[in-house]
């Protein structure tokens, strides 16, 4: 009965353990993700969004303004509006409309954060930290009390994901890719799909982009 304790225990002290114990400090160039930053100018997806058990779908639309921010609308196909985002130059964020049934602050605050990292905005002047696993390097740029984390291979060729991440946990991924799957290279161009994942509560984004 003891051992069988002392193992449960160790267990569950296991999975406190936080998701970024093992990077490592490494050597590189602080500034490579900004070749990653998509280039929206009206861009048009198929959007699936799953948030507390409800499925959502339309069209969702990233489109850049003349002053240079961000707007981000999604809606029904017949033009009926679940939100509508705006995101600043200098990281300022408004939204203009948000329906009813999802203006709840937890639900805006993660949607914020959702494409504020797809989005890759706040790069500032380079990454704030730079680490790695194995073949992985992480580039960090600090949000609050939050890490934005932006993935890559050691000669930064290519973006193998995003993270947001508290400091023990990690709380989205989200994966940009090019067409026919491939990884996200940047380039100026827009991605032609996008995956969001939470992993502390049932939230999901599926956007798949449309020929215009």
């Amino acid at each position: 009965m003891r051992s069988l304790l002392i193992s449960s225990l160790l267990v569950v002290l296991a999975g406190c353990g936080s998701a970024y114990k093992t990077l490592q400090p490494a050597g590189g160039n602080r500034n490579c993700v900004e070749a990653f930053r998509p280039v929206f100018g009206s861009d048009l997806y198929k959007a699936q969004v799953e948030v507390a058990g409800k499925n959502l779908s339309g069209l969702l639309l990233i489109k850049t303004m003349e002053d240079g921010s961000t707007r981000v609308v999604f809606s029904t196909e017949t033009g009926v509006k679940f939100f509508d985002f705006e995101f600043g130059v200098e990281g300022g964020f408004r939204a203009h409309y948000v329906m009813k049934k999802l203006d709840k602050k937890m639900v805006v605050n993660a949607l914020r954060n959702d494409f504020d990292l797809v989005l890759m905005n706040g790069l500032g002047q380079g990454a704030d930290r730079l680490m790695r696993r194995e073949y992985k390097y992480y580039h960090g740029f600090q949000k609050g009390k939050k890490t934005a984390w932006y993935v890559t291979d050691a000669d930064c060729a290519a973006l193998q994901h995003a993270e947001l991440g508290s400091r023990r946990q990690l709380l989205v991924d989200a994966r940009l890719f090019a067409g026919e799957g491939k990884l996200f290279s940047g380039g100026g161009q827009a991605p032609d799909s996008v995956s969001i994942r939470h992993h502390n509560f049932n939230f999901n984004i599926a956007l798949k982009k449309l020929d215009r």
